[in-house]
């Protein structure tokens, strides 16, 4: 679990899956993270410097310090090795094209530096002596936060630094902030991976040449890139959609360049293919963590047990789950376990206890301690009486425009253009108020009949799209992402 959330998230931005490598190598558990500290740079025997920059007169050396030889060499080989997939990550996440570099040496000029800086430790996790003293530190200039969106005076930082990391949290809350920018990924992918993402969506049937045509008309200055990428057929393909396509606007662009970014938001999301899809995948991990541990601030397992065996549901609940969930989530406490048993029946529990011979991790439990305890508030939830109202009056007097923006992020703005077939446009337009620009042209083009003008959206699609709109409440409001009353 991440218990310094804004640590996990800052070092999953700037090293993603060096965790991983540095626990193959060391033959380690991982390693742990401290929260956020202010300070001068303390120099060690090794270093690394990454720089963003982002103007001749803007750049944020961002420094890595340790004294282990070892812990260094992997640093160092994962920073050479991954420095284009660190400028994406910063340049998609902060919607500036950054130039990242690197170097290898004394940080002694940094150390000497004026700037503020707030530092992370990164210890290693490891059960062996070899190791378990190692670690190493990254020292962030103050000014580098700026990229995402905050500002920040030297001044109070001591006693903001804290308001700074809810802002910094804050910030991955809003998904469009993790839109992949088609603009940034087109200036910094490099070849080979834009290859294999052009033909990833291709194979997956939802990338067409219109859409690459549209593309070559929004970034005429990438149109090379594009084409040095791609086969001569879909060349010619897109060559011929040029030529029957007799008017394109700026507003057509808009929505092109929206609707290929959701694409990517969405299916990378559900189904990581190259380096920044897995990133979105574990920071919304990473995301999903805070709410389960906000969960368990509020009550223990234990205190949410005894309230799930009050209400008379445990049996209901514990019916919906596997017998590995429930061993994962029981396995820890010999007084709950018993207190289950007596609502189990003999056979069930044989099976439970079987599942008690494999090695659960800390993470294990507490996912699964979750996962009971959603079903439980799902269960005692009114929000299910959403399915039994009006559609019109749910828009009307219970989902306002700021929870229809995190539900367009869930299930992207064809659905729900198509629920709101056959809804009035004031109410359409108020729905829709909060979407990016590029959504809400293409729901209005949609209702308006201008775009897809030949889909045909009957009865039963309309009523399939308006209960997946309501399903994706029912999800994010479990999930504590928004609240909502009936």
């Amino acid at each position: 679990m991440f218990y310094n959330t804004s640590s996990h998230l800052i070092f999953y931005c700037l090293f993603f899956n060096l965790d991983n490598l540095i626990s193959r190598i060391s033959r380690c558990d991982g390693l742990a993270l401290s929260p956020w500290q202010t300070g001068s740079i303390t120099p060690q025997k090794y270093s690394a410097v990454i720089t963003c920059t982002k103007s001749p007169l803007k750049h944020y050396p961002i420094i890595i310090t340790t004294d282990t030889e070892e812990i260094f060499k992997t640093i160092k080989d994962y920073i050479q090795q991954n420095i284009h997939n660190i400028a994406l990550r910063i340049s998609v996440l902060s919607k500036n094209n950054l130039r990242v570099t690197c170097s290898f040496d004394d940080p002694t000029e940094h150390a000497q530096s004026e700037r503020t800086h707030i530092s992370i430790i990164a210890y290693v996790r490891c059960s062996t002596s070899q190791y378990m003293d190692n670690y190493f530190t990254i020292y962030i200039p103050l000014e580098f936060f700026n990229l995402f969106k905050i500002r920040i005076s030297d001044s109070s930082l001591h006693s903001s630094l804290k308001d700074i990391e809810t802002q910094f949290i804050q910030f991955f809350h809003d998904p469009y902030n993790l839109f992949p920018s088609l603009s940034i990924i087109l200036e910094t992918m490099e070849d080979n991976e834009f290859q294999k993402l052009i033909y990833f969506l291709l194979n997956e049937k939802i990338l067409t040449p219109y859409h690459l045509y549209l593309l070559t008309r929004a970034f005429p200055q990438h149109s090379l890139k594009i084409k040095y990428n791609i086969s001569s057929n879909l060349i010619s393909d897109i060559l011929h959609v040029g030529r029957t396509v007799h008017r394109v606007t700026s507003r057509d662009l808009i929505e092109g360049v929206y609707a290929f970014e959701e694409i990517l938001y969405l299916k990378l999301r559900t189904k990581p293919y190259f380096g920044f899809g897995n990133f979105i995948d574990q920071i919304n991990k990473v995301l999903h963590n805070i709410t389960i541990l906000h969960t368990f601030q509020k009550k223990s397992f234990e205190t949410w047990f005894f309230e799930i065996e009050q209400s008379g549901l445990l049996y209901t609940i514990v019916s919906h789950c596997d017998d590995v969930t429930i061993a994962q989530a029981f396995h820890h406490n010999t007084r709950l376990y018993q207190k289950l048993s007596q609502h189990l029946s003999s056979r069930r529990m044989k099976n439970i206890t079987l599942c008690l011979n494999k090695k659960f991790s800390y993470e294990h439990t507490i996912l699964s301690q979750y996962a009971i305890v959603q079903l439980y508030l799902e269960r005692i939830s009114h929000i299910h009486t959403l399915y039994t109202m009006p559609f019109h009056h749910l828009l009307k007097k219970y989902i306002d425009p700021q929870m229809m923006y995190y539900i367009l992020f869930e299930i992207g703005w064809f659905t729900i253009a198509t629920a709101l077939k056959h809804t009035p446009k004031k109410l359409v337009s108020d729905c829709i108020k909060n979407f990016p620009e590029g959504a809400k042209y293409c729901i209005m083009d949609v209702y308006n009949g201008v775009l897809n003008p030949n889909i045909v959206h009957d009865e039963i699609q309309v009523k399939k799209a308006r209960r997946l709109i309501l399903q994706s409440l029912i999800r994010l409001h479990c999930k504590g992402t928004i609240h909502f009353q009936v």
